[in-house]
């Protein structure tokens, strides 16, 4: 089983798939569904494909992702060093609510002519 690191690794791992199968550039492009250049950019390693095609262009090639943490490493949700901290809602909201004597007047033209108008 292959480990993909990068773009470039998956990449790597579809050209020689196609290339198992005999299969040229076009003919994989044909059976995804995709344009030639694209599957050229993707073998190359484009970093902004798009999921859903490189999922797919794995199913035609028979190919399964399978995800797992490499021996030895721990992911970055298990990671303590970046614990997610959520805002508190109400603190946001109390931070930027008007009180009655803290109202600001608003212009708002009414009948083609400026007015006031509390918030």
């Amino acid at each position: 089983m292959d480990v993909l690191r990068t773009s470039r690794d998956l990449g790597v791992v579809i050209r020689q798939r196609r290339k198992t199968l005999r299969w040229d550039q076009a003919q994989l492009a044909e059976r995804v569904g995709v344009s030639r250049q694209w599957v050229i950019e993707m073998e190359k390693g484009k970093p902004r494909a798009e999921l859903q095609l490189v999922l797919r262009t794995l199913n035609v090639l028979g190919l399964v992702l399978t995800v797992g943490n490499v021996e030895g490493e721990s992911s970055v949700a298990d990671s303590s060093e970046m614990p997610l901290v959520l805002p508190d809602i109400d603190t946001i909201v109390d931070g930027n609510r008007l009180y009655p004597d803290e109202r600001r007047k608003a212009v708002v033209p009414i009948d083609g002519r400026n007015r006031s108008k509390d918030l």
